[in-house]
């Protein structure tokens, strides 16, 4: 419903919109009840807040568990299997009951004598087979782990074997005599924002492998499935992540912090804190103390901006010239959270070009 609907409904019901107080009343995490698979849950996050939901520790995790009733997905997943080369693997020849991923850290590819597949520990040492591009196949005998052997194959041919095809398949069976690596592996576990995994919480048993490369949590448990299952889902957003890290959004009140500001984020137009609310603009950070005189209304538009083209263009970016345009909030674009308190510490987040996020720290931002 709109902001006035809300209000009738809320007034009707209860007493009003709820009134936030504090920083700890906003919401660093949003559940939403509505079941949509791991790619749409992410699609959904990215458009309306920034992400789906990274856990980072303990603490984080409990609050999920308390917040979620069913089965939801968070933000962890895994690529499927690719090769080497980085394309995407459709023909496969795996083994009876492979793969497995026993011990759940087999995540590099072997081939038998008899031409079928099994997955590995990437940290076995075994032969393996290079590709060439003019002689084809070379077989390697001595024995090294599954990333010496791809260096080893790109610096002195092309890569490790790609297998696209049966006849492929049998050439390479020809030449091996012992079990050997070829280029198929799995990513590892990381976060929908692009940073890796350093806290985990699996249930017994879990990760299963397969083709199951999506999590959800229940009970604060970890289980992986088929990304195509439906979930409801956790998101959280880019203006609480800079509240639960820093202080807020970047608030930007000199032509001194437009220039420095514009030094961090190079050729990046980033969300600054600045939005529009009931007929104002005003900035996220709302600590009248931290303003000096005359910094709360301190804009550096560009030419014929805001326009608000859209009709609802109520959040503000800095573009690489360091000037401001309104944009729709739910844009997805970089972001610049930071201290409030002595300007000293900022983060940026950089969406990259398949959306996942980047984060660079910056220290002594301010002089």
């Amino acid at each position: 419903m709109t902001w006035s609907e809300a209000q009738s409904y809320c007034r009707q019901h209860y007493t009003d919109l709820a009134t936030v107080s504090s920083e700890e009343d906003v919401a660093k995490w949003v559940f939403v009840e509505e079941g949509k698979t791991w790619s749409e849950a992410q699609s959904y996050c990215r458009q309306s807040y920034t992400d789906l939901a990274s856990i980072r520790n303990l603490a984080e995790n409990e609050e999920i568990r308390g917040l979620i009733s069913n089965s939801s997905w968070i933000g962890l997943f895994r690529d499927g299997w690719k090769w080497s080369d980085g394309r995407e693997a459709e023909f496969r020849m795996w083994a009876s009951g492979q793969p497995d991923n026993s011990g759940s850290n087999e995540h590099c590819v072997v081939m038998s004598t008899s031409g079928v597949w099994s997955d590995f520990p990437c940290s076995r040492r075994l032969p393996f087979i290079c590709y060439n591009g003019s002689s084809r196949w070379i077989f390697v005998e001595e024995g090294k782990t599954w990333s010496e052997a791809q260096s080893h194959c790109r610096q002195n041919y092309t890569d490790l074997a790609s297998v696209r095809n049966l006849a492929a398949n049998e050439e390479i069976r020809g030449l091996i005599s012992n079990s050997s690596w070829i280029g198929l592996f799995r990513d590892t576990w990381k976060w929908s924002d692009g940073s890796t995994m350093s806290f985990s919480k699996w249930y017994y048993n879990q990760p299963e492998g397969g083709d199951e490369h999506c999590v959800v949590s229940l009970r604060g448990k970890w289980h992986d499935y088929l990304c195509s299952r439906r979930f409801y889902f956790v998101c959280y957003s880019a203006q609480s992540y800079c509240r639960q890290h820093y202080t807020d959004l970047a608030t930007v009140s000199s032509e001194e912090d437009v220039v420095k500001l514009n030094d961090v984020v190079g050729s990046h137009p980033s969300w600054i804190g600045l939005y529009y609310d009931i007929n104002s603009w005003r900035w996220s950070l709302q600590n009248k103390s931290y303003y000096g005189e005359g910094e709360a209304e301190f804009r550096m538009w560009a030419s014929g901006q805001p326009d608000n083209y859209y009709s609802d263009e109520y959040c503000v970016v800095m573009t690489t010239e360091g000037q401001w345009g309104g944009h729709l909030c739910s844009h997805t674009h970089p972001f610049i959270c930071y201290n409030g308190e002595n300007k000293t510490t900022c983060e940026f987040i950089q969406n990259n070009n398949n959306n996942n996020i980047n984060h660079n720290f910056c220290h002594t931002f301010f002089s």
